[in-house]
């Protein structure tokens, strides 16, 4: 965990695994991206694991790395051999998931665990109509059935107060970290919502396409780093992206 999380316990992740879907704008050139965020101060990229090869060179002894992977072993080798300090896996869908996700997250959790590699698991609560979820007890009820599968650290989303994420955190006995979630329009929802994870006791941020897709990219990592390193207060955050 030490590779990965700052001396302050807290990390700041930047989302690049968005192009298992097709090229996606902001991420056409993967090396300009990652010495962009890791020059402006990310703690940490998150790629998927097929790409990485591709990259070693961006990527060794300046950031570090997150390797998305699927619900398999071969996947979490891939990882290790690519020196990720973290494997992720991703799950949209409804709470709680069925048996046979429960049992994969258990084996990735486990094999994370015998080769010495913290595992984090993402859960974006989904509704039974395929709708994102942000409602607070089925957050909270997500973040805790990983914790309880053997996930190291938790990705899910903000519930849109402190007082309802503390509930999220409080039920959860591993770090949180937050997703970004889909674009954001303006500049003070992004900056609020990270300052108000943090405060909530979230352990970090790992936020994809508002930060690439940002029209002043390096700024709002300079930013986004601030509210989860430094303590800046929104005010403060806004002024540096300006």
């Amino acid at each position: 965990m030490h590779r990965l999380f700052r001396g302050d316990g807290k990390v700041f992740i930047v989302a690049m695994d968005h192009g298992a879907y097709g090229i996606v704008d902001g991420l056409e050139n993967m090396g300009e991206t990652i010495n962009l965020v890791s020059k402006a101060g990310a703690d940490a990229v998150m790629m998927n694991v097929g790409i990485l090869k591709n990259y070693v060179s961006e990527i060794a002894g300046r950031v570090a790395l997150v390797a998305t992977t699927e619900y398999d072993e071969n996947s979490v080798m891939e990882a290790l051999k690519a020196d990720a300090v973290a494997v992720k896996t991703t799950y949209l869908g409804v709470v709680p998931p069925d048996d046979a996700l429960k049992e994969k997250i258990k084996r990735v959790a486990l094999k994370c665990g015998e080769l010495g590699i913290p595992y984090m698991a993402e859960y974006l609560p989904m509704d039974p109509d395929g709708n994102p979820a942000f409602e607070p007890d089925i957050v909270k009820k997500a973040a805790r059935i990983l914790a309880e599968l053997g996930a190291d650290i938790v990705k899910t989303v903000y519930t849109g107060s402190r007082e309802t994420f503390r509930r999220v955190v409080e039920a959860c006995p591993v770090p949180i970290v937050i997703a970004g979630g889909p674009k954001i329009g303006d500049d003070e929802s992004l900056i609020r919502m990270v300052r108000e994870s943090i405060d909530s006791g979230a352990k970090g941020v790992a936020i994809g396409r508002n930060i690439w897709q940002h029209r002043a990219a390096k700024k709002i990592v300079a930013a986004i780093k601030g509210l989860v390193h430094e303590d800046m207060d929104v005010k403060e955050a806004l002024e540096t992206i300006k």
